[in-house]
């Protein structure tokens, strides 16, 4: 018969064949169905005294009953049965053995139904069924494994734990894993290591994995856990840290370099990490910090209890540092990043490790012997005399290509030069009649995007005045031959044009005779150059600073360290156009200065011959 009783009518049998206490876990999701659904199940009981109804069947589902509905006489649904004491626990023993728990398949089944159909969250979905958000996601990864998978689970061929290892992929992927072991994993952690030779984790992405191709992603239904495969993550990370390299140099660092840990260690290790700078409250609170360290740390302690009391202290300190500077990071400055380098370092499994390093004061300047440790000009921050070796060879390019229009105009001049060649107790350095097949040697002649109107000059100049072709070589014989037919006039032209060209220079430093040519010939380089862009680019953020501030204020120059180093390079880089051709609304001096400029390692005086 069935009827509905009272929860304070209903009395838990005491021959429950169930000794063992339900296990807390078990009994909250109990709670939580009935909470959800009522009880699904009704009670099995039989008359007892006083009105009252002995619980034969169901004892479990009593008590869950008693905290669903605390503080309420709620009735629930019951099956009445009348039995005698030996009856009753022989139905109670046949309820208990027949009960089976649900297969982690079909409650992973059921969970994902519920996630997917009634669009339910893992919070719902936890609290409905009175288990963990962990363990419903644990759960729902079983029902995306692939049909080989799910059936060994079902077959016990393997457990629960290796088949949640091998539901971190996709499907499909599971079955190339499966077939590559054979259908035989060793355990859970056997099939994880083989995933993780594969796959990375998407925690340690620097790039959006919205922008990966879907066939490279594994994700559970919630996106909890995202894999990546290899080799897309560790594409997408160096493209992410190539834009984080150029963010950095943007900030003012002189070098970034990009590499493995094996790759950088041995750079790493050479140099040491430079000094960070707080706000100056932090600075303060951090020097009380030094001061009461320094305190304790001299400290003569009596006892073994005092000892203790001190080291407690030194740690309460570290601790109170350690936080103190959590919250208020500290920065570099802008003279550590003009000669600092950042290490991006990428590991095997993604993961990206970033290191801080100066040069060690020994190692500033090793080639020049002017410098070293314990100069602090080898430790200042560079300006915008301290040139690059590309920043180098473009002016003295241009200064070279000024001194030549200058000796095309000077007859005298260029006789000097003629005796110079011929003559065989002469040392040559600046002059080279015999060329190769590269030319004068001029750098500008093969650089790629090198542009110089006195270049463009020079070139059409010799096309007009050479008889050869440009493309091959004449033996002397036939070079004589045609002379011959040329007149006397246009022979001194040839010979003007070709002494020219002969004028080269080490374009990574000064040239002595060049020096001495511009300063008899009146050469001013600025005349024909204008430091552009490209060229600019070559400086780190400070030495721009710096130069801003040459031209225009120091102040100027101060507001500029704010700044990114591409705007930087623009505004510099208008800032000469405008002062080259007068136009544009800008300050006379500065122009003037502008258009005088040339960096003080460029106007050191040169060691001429004959010069004192």
């Amino acid at each position: 018969m069935n009827i509905t009783v009272s929860l304070s009518k209903l009395v838990a049998s005491r021959r429950n064949p169930r000794r063992v206490k339900p296990e807390r876990e078990a009994h909250r999701r109990l709670v939580a169905s009935i909470k959800s659904h009522d009880l699904i199940e009704p009670l099995v009981v039989s008359p007892a005294e006083e009105g009252r109804y002995r619980v034969i069947a169901g004892n479990r589902r009593l008590a869950a009953l008693r905290d669903a509905f605390r503080g309420e006489d709620r009735k629930v649904p019951c099956v009445v049965r009348d039995a005698d004491d030996t009856t009753a626990a022989s139905v109670s023993l046949a309820e208990n053995f027949a009960r089976e728990p649900m297969h982690p398949l079909d409650e992973a089944e059921a969970f994902a139904r519920l996630a997917s159909v009634e669009c339910k969250g893992v919070a719902a979905i936890a609290a409905e069924f009175g288990v963990s958000e962990t363990y419903v996601r644990q759960r729902m990864k079983l029902a995306g494994l692939a049909r080989e998978i799910k059936n060994a689970l079902r077959s016990n061929e393997i457990g629960v734990g290796i088949a949640e290892a091998f539901a971190a992929l996709p499907s499909n992927q599971q079955v190339v894993l499966w077939q590559e072991i054979g259908g035989k994993p060793q355990s859970a952690e056997h099939v994880r290591r083989l995933i993780e030779n594969a796959w990375i984790s998407s925690k340690e992405a620097l790039f959006d994995v919205a922008t990966i191709d879907p066939s490279c992603i594994s994700q559970d239904l919630f996106g909890d856990d995202v894999l990546i495969k290899r080799s897309a993550f560790l594409d997408a990370q160096i493209a992410a840290l190539r834009a984080e390299q150029e963010n950095l140099k943007e900030a003012g660092w002189k070098e970034v370099v990009i590499g493995s840990q094996d790759e950088v260690q041995d750079r790493l290790y050479r140099m040491e990490s430079p000094g960070v700078e707080y706000d100056d409250t932090t600075t303060r609170r951090l020097a009380i910090i030094d001061e009461q360290r320094t305190t304790l740390e001299a400290k003569e302690v009596e006892s073994d209890e005092e000892e203790q009391s001190v080291r407690d202290a030194l740690d309460t300190l570290d601790e109170e540092e350690a936080r103190l500077i959590a919250e208020n990071p500290g920065h570099h400055s802008e003279a550590t990043k003009a000669g600092g380098t950042v290490f991006l370092s990428l590991s095997i499994d993604g993961r990206v490790s970033r290191s801080y390093r100066q040069p060690r004061p020994e190692d500033m300047f090793p080639a020049s012997g002017r410098k070293g440790k314990g100069d602090p000009e080898s430790q200042r921050p560079p300006t915008s005399d301290d040139l690059n070796d590309s920043q180098n060879i473009e002016f003295y390019t241009h200064q070279l290509l000024a001194v030549r229009e200058a000796l095309a105009c000077d007859p005298l001049a260029r006789k000097r030069l003629v005796v110079i060649a011929l003559h065989d107790k002469i040392l040559q350095d600046a002059l080279t009649p015999r060329r190769t097949m590269t030319g004068a040697g001029l750098h500008a002649e093969r650089a790629e995007g090198f542009q110089s109107t006195l270049l463009d000059a020079q070139r059409a100049r010799r096309k007009e005045t050479d008889p050869f072709p440009a493309d091959k070589w004449t033996d002397e014989v036939e070079a004589y031959q045609k002379l011959q037919t040329l007149s006397e006039a246009q022979l001194d032209a040839l010979i003007g044009v070709l002494l020219v060209e002969s004028l080269t220079a080490s374009l990574s430093e000064d040239t002595a005779l060049i020096r001495l040519l511009g300063k008899e010939l009146s050469v001013n380089v600025r005349t024909h150059w204008t430091p552009g862009a490209e060229w600019l680019a070559g400086y780190r953020k400070a030495q721009l600073a710096h130069l801003i501030g040459e031209l225009g204020s120091p102040a100027h120059g101060a507001a500029a360290l704010e700044r990114k180093k591409s705007d930087l390079v623009q505004d510099v880089t208008g800032l000469f156009a405008r002062a080259a051709t007068g136009q544009g609304d800008i300050d006379p001096d500065i122009a003037k200065r502008a258009n005088e400029w040339i960096p003080a390692t460029c106007k050191a005086p040169a060691q001429a011959a004959g010069e004192d």
